[in-house]
């Protein structure tokens, strides 16, 4: 039988940071998986279905770019969101990501982004930028 909600797997090594997330994307009504770290985040992508990964990009041991990285390998359709206090990072860091999200926009541009990569076919990320930066543009020069 299918999953009413949509499982997301949220990774970060900072308790509060991560504990806040699962408990405002559960108030969204996506059901939630936590790591605190890579190698953890790995294990349970690897054991469970997830429909998206939340993962921070500063971790010691592993940044959320390997961490995606090697997701994308062992299930490249999966959408991954790279948060970050740092940036803008650059393009080598995004290689395997899906949508990055700075950790002080406001929350609700978080659920929006995911919200997209939950229903956008999976498009790569620059990809995506670029049709939100045409839609976005396209009144301007008219």
């Amino acid at each position: 039988m299918a999953r009413a909600k949509a499982r997301i797997l949220c990774i970060d090594d900072h308790w509060n940071g991560l504990i806040g997330r699962k408990m405002l994307l559960e108030q969204s009504g996506y059901e939630v998986l936590e790591a605190m770290g890579g190698d953890e985040g790995l294990k349970l992508f690897r054991a469970h279905a997830v429909d998206a990964v939340v993962v921070d990009y500063q971790m010691p041991g592993m940044n959320g770019d390997v961490v995606a990285a090697k997701m994308k390998r062992i299930n490249a359709r999966v959408p991954i969101m790279l948060l970050s206090a740092y940036g803008p990072l650059p393009k080598n860091k995004l290689s395997s990501v899906d949508s990055f999200v700075s950790k002080s926009q406001p929350p609700n541009i978080m659920l929006s982004t995911l919200h997209d990569l939950l229903n956008d076919g999976h498009k790569p990320f620059f990809s995506r930028w670029l049709d939100h930066w045409k839609n976005r543009n396209q009144g301007a020069t008219h």
